[in-house]
């Protein structure tokens, strides 16, 4: 397994898997299996070399708000069954915004703000029982707010000491450089990470209907390429597009009836490159689209979200593959 490396806030080095086990939908896996069954799926993914989970204080909550943090609590009793807290990372995140129950699409209003950013913090904190938090991550930006005022709540996250790694999901890369430029000149905690939405499939906001997401495209790779910071990329697999294609799951012309997203002419293009590249390889669609990330030029640990643990298995089928910039390049080249 290869790994991704982090600046902790006290300058020192944290590795993570660079294949992380997704847990948005780990409510619904549990519903299914049960305790057990889900720890099993876990087990699995740690069977084969993965040690970093991805997390947040609003899933299993996303529609009700009551069960906020409920998929942070499987993760706690697993690690307490397994004992194995200090062999697992945990990425968890807070300042989720409120939403819209009838459309979850919908944010009513954004939760930057000191008592949400504190309260989400410690709950996790507690929810978990690890210790430090690994990396702990602003789910969403608010534009409306200085990024004065955010990284002085950061810095107060920093200063308790529970806490290894400070980052932000679906950040501009100009409000994490500004922010960054008033944590230095202040000796403050730094964003270190940055998660957003990359695949070697293409979609944009107008799919998703989510303006808040930030998501790879042309120009936003250029950025990461001039301003290197580590990224962990959520929909890696692009919800399994080129595994149900290369399966005959169903094919591109159903693929806006079954994956609208990713929809787009573009992507039957690199489909038909990730087929050529499997079919001359040998290697499943799923471990290729996650080393197309975890080789490229950006320093990106790609999450999977896996609902089974056959999926588990494809996708960590060969988590060393490491792909040439040749490679990469001859896929970028539709």
């Amino acid at each position: 397994m290869k790994f991704l490396t982090l600046k902790t806030v006290n300058g020192e080095d944290l590795k993570l898997s660079k294949i992380i086990l997704g847990t948005a939908s780990l409510h619904n896996i549990w519903n299914k299996l049960g305790e057990e069954g889900t720890f099993a799926y876990i087990d699995k993914f740690r069977e084969l070399g993965g040690d970093t989970i991805d997390t947040g204080r609003a899933y299993g909550g996303e529609v009700d708000q009551e069960h906020f943090g409920f998929n942070e609590g499987i993760i706690s009793r697993y690690m307490k069954s397994r004992k194995c807290e200090k062999e697992i990372k945990v990425i968890t995140k807070g300042g989720f915004p409120d939403l819209d129950v009838k459309d979850i699409s919908n944010m009513i209003r954004f939760r930057i703000n000191r008592d949400a950013i504190l309260g989400d913090f410690y709950t996790s904190y507690d929810r978990l029982q690890k210790g430090p938090i690994d990396v702990w991550m602003l789910h969403r930006d608010d534009p409306s707010k200085p990024v004065s005022y955010i990284m002085d709540i950061l810095e107060e996250i920093k200063q308790t000491g529970l806490v290894k790694v400070i980052g932000v999901s679906n950040w501009s890369m100009e409000r994490i450089l500004e922010a960054n430029a008033y944590a230095r000149s202040k000796g403050q905690v730094e964003i270190a990470v940055s998660e957003i939405m990359w695949s070697y499939a293409y979609t944009d906001v107008v799919a998703r209907n989510d303006k808040t997401l930030s998501i790879m495209d042309d120009a936003l790779y250029r950025k990461y390429i001039e301003n290197p910071i580590p990224v962990v990329a959520f929909s890696s697999q692009a919800r399994g597009l080129f595994s149900l294609l290369y399966n005959g799951t169903y094919t591109w012309d159903e693929v806006p009836q079954k994956n609208r997203w990713y929809a787009f002419p573009e992507n039957e293009k690199r489909w038909l490159k990730m087929k050529e590249f499997c079919d001359k390889t040998g290697h499943s669609p799923a471990a290729v689209a996650l080393a197309y990330l975890s080789s490229n030029k950006i320093d990106c640990a790609p999450i999977i979200g896996c609902m089974t643990e056959e999926e588990i298995a494809d996708s960590l089928s060969n988590t060393d593959l490491t792909l040439t910039q040749e490679e990469i390049e001859w896929f970028d080249n539709i």
